[in-house]
């Protein structure tokens, strides 16, 4: 064989050794590249095409509602991406990232990032999730990019959107009031660094104080608030020129009303606690009359193991036509 053709041959087995690399390095590629697809002029992006069909639905139920309550926005060029692991969500916020956290909005890069549904830890339904984080969005682009929003106002308007309440953190409110662990508003611009209890508290009390707002001045005063803040104005030159009240003012308004509202007497008189415990009354006595049944059950099996059943067909003489009809 001429030194040539050997050379050709060489270059052959190259080649195809190299085009077998690319193509199974195109393979891993292909296994774990993104979905993505555009509605609306929102990019979603995932690693599984059933996380997009899940968040979609989600957060534009969500932009509808708040399109109806306080006028549109232009969300168009806003990114969802759905992580399809912990690691992976991390990389992507920073270390600063609290690790209770499970989503964040990112206003400014128009950004929302979540982990997938499949290992979402958490007890809040995941379209409650995907909601909450797209009001923040919503929220300041309706304020623009000169807002200085209070991370209470940003997360009560959230949750309160997200209808994110429950009798939990009723308790939680109604505990710190009596023990005198209510936090500041300014306490909660720094939520992030807290863990655990004093997390919650601070993201309860946000929903308190946006509750209040709302409940005090209605839409139009919180539209009023967060069109003042859209100015560039200070949080204090903005109440006092929206709702014609000094912060100090409602800040010591929501502690009187955190304190009035949220305590003992007020939740043993509040009918939505006599409802839930009567609900929860009645999933105890179903249980309690499902597990006798069941008890029953099984002592009848073992007494019909026992004595053995009873064969009717002994009692009846298949030649006689008026034996069964007796």
């Amino acid at each position: 064989m001429s030194p040539r053709l050997r050379t050709g041959r060489y270059k052959t087995v190259g080649l195809s050794f190299l085009l077998l690399c690319v193509t199974m390095t195109g393979f891993g590629l292909t296994s774990v590249s993104a979905v993505e697809s555009v509605d609306r002029g929102i990019m979603f992006e995932a690693s599984r095409r059933e996380d997009i069909t899940q968040t979609a639905p989600a957060l534009f139920a969500m932009r509808e509602r708040l399109f109806f309550y306080f006028g549109p926005v232009d969300d168009s060029g806003l990114h969802v991406r759905v992580m399809a692991n912990r690691k992976d969500f991390e990389s992507m916020l920073g270390s600063g990232f609290p690790d209770w956290g499970v989503a964040a909005a990112l206003p400014r890069r128009r950004l929302i990032v979540l982990q997938s549904p499949s290992f979402q830890n958490t007890n809040e339904p995941y379209a409650q999730v995907v909601g909450h984080e797209y009001a923040h969005i919503y929220l300041h682009l309706k304020a623009g990019p000169r807002a200085k929003i209070p991370r209470w106002l940003d997360e009560g308007f959230s949750l309160h959107a997200a209808f994110e309440w429950s009798m939990g953190r009723y308790f939680r409110l109604a505990r710190a009031a009596l023990t005198n662990r209510l936090l500041s508003l300014e306490d909660l611009e720094t939520v992030n660094r807290y863990g655990g209890e004093r997390a919650a508290l601070a993201y309860t009390q946000s929903f308190a104080a946006y509750q209040l707002l709302e409940r005090d001045y209605g839409r139009e005063g919180v539209l009023r608030l967060i069109e003042h803040l859209g100015f560039g104005h200070s949080i204090d030159r903005a109440f006092q020129d929206a709702l014609d009240i000094s912060y100090i003012q409602f800040q010591l308004r929501l502690e009187r009303s955190i304190r009035q509202k949220y305590n003992m007497i007020s939740l043993i008189t509040n009918a939505g606690f006599w409802w839930g415990l009567l609900s929860l009354l009645i999933i105890v006595a179903w249980a309690f009359k499902k597990r006798q049944s069941k008890e029953v059950e099984r002592r009848w099996k073992i007494e019909d193991r026992i004595h053995g059943e009873a064969n009717f067909n002994e009692y009846v003489d298949p030649d006689d036509d008026e034996s069964w009809r007796s």
